[in-house]
């Protein structure tokens, strides 16, 4: 792993160019390392190093910069992105004497995680896969420290718009999904389930002292691998509109927090936790 000082020696620039660079996205974060001499530091990999193309890349930021003056944004950006990272630090000195340390930072990084998945629907499916496979395994090792709790969510239906509605969602200039999905079909329609309970979840809970986290499964992801579900707790979903989006909990990430939790950095810390030891189900 590179430091600041490694890329900046390497390409002979100064240490806020190196900023810049990770600033506009050019080069990108694979580890926040926290030292108690240095605080918080931003670690690169050698290979996203190795392919940068620095100066081409300098080039077109200064052309951004000339084209688009925006220091005030740049300076409040920069004062979230401390912010964002002294409360990482903060985080982390808390958690560093808990027995539990390991299974709140992999909270904190899964925290993130659902974010991106919320923020990429391309890569939405391979991260909840691996949302999935780091719950199963912090479920297992700490089934102690977590309460589960079945959320009941209704059937997935599909709708036949009536005549009527057909001719009102042309009238609209609507097509057929989006007149469904506005919920303007009528009594008319043909509504038929094709599977139920999809939009139930498993809800995890962990809660140490002060953190709490909390995370939500398909029923029919956990189902999978969780025994028991129809003897857990029961709750039902509160929600609005349902759609096929993972049907999750959550919201898209930050601005701020993408450039302080790089997807590459919460993505090799997930893998790694699942990838290390074994454990019983």
């Amino acid at each position: 792993m590179l430091t600041v000082s490694d890329v900046a020696h390497r390409y002979q620039i100064n240490y806020q160019q190196v900023h810049d660079l990770v600033q506009y996205g050019y080069l990108p974060v694979a580890k926040i390392d926290r030292n108690y001499k240095h605080g918080m530091r931003y670690l690169f990999a050698e290979s996203d190093v190795e392919n940068l193309d620095v100066f081409s890349h300098l080039a077109e930021i200064h052309e951004l910069q000339l084209r688009k003056p925006d220091t005030a944004q740049r300076r409040s950006d920069f004062r979230q992105v401390l912010s964002l990272m002294d409360r990482y630090e903060r985080f982390l000195e808390e958690i560093q004497h808990y027995p539990e340390k390991e299974a709140l930072e992999v909270c904190f990084y899964l925290f993130h995680l659902n974010h991106y998945a919320k923020t990429y629907p391309q890569q939405s499916e391979a991260l909840y896969q691996l949302k999935d496979q780091v719950l199963k395994k912090l479920y297992f090792q700490n089934a102690d420290l977590i309460s589960l709790r079945y959320l009941q969510g209704p059937d997935k239906h599909n709708i036949w718009l009536c005549e009527d509605c057909k001719e009102s969602a042309h009238a609209a200039g609507l097509s057929y999904r989006k007149f469904i999905q506005n919920e303007d079909y009528c009594p008319k329609c043909t509504i038929m389930s094709v599977e139920k309970e999809y939009y139930s979840l498993i809800e995890f809970r962990l809660q140490v002292d002060e953190f709490r986290f909390a995370f939500h499964l398909p029923l029919r992801r956990a189902a999978k691998w969780l025994k028991n579900i129809d003897e857990l707790p029961h709750g039902i979903r509160k929600t609005g509109r349902y759609d096929d989006r993972m049907y999750l909990y959550g919201r898209p990430i930050s601005r701020i927090e993408e450039r302080v939790f790089t997807l590459k950095m919460v993505h090799t810390a997930l893998k790694a936790y699942v990838e290390t030891e074994t454990y019983d189900v």
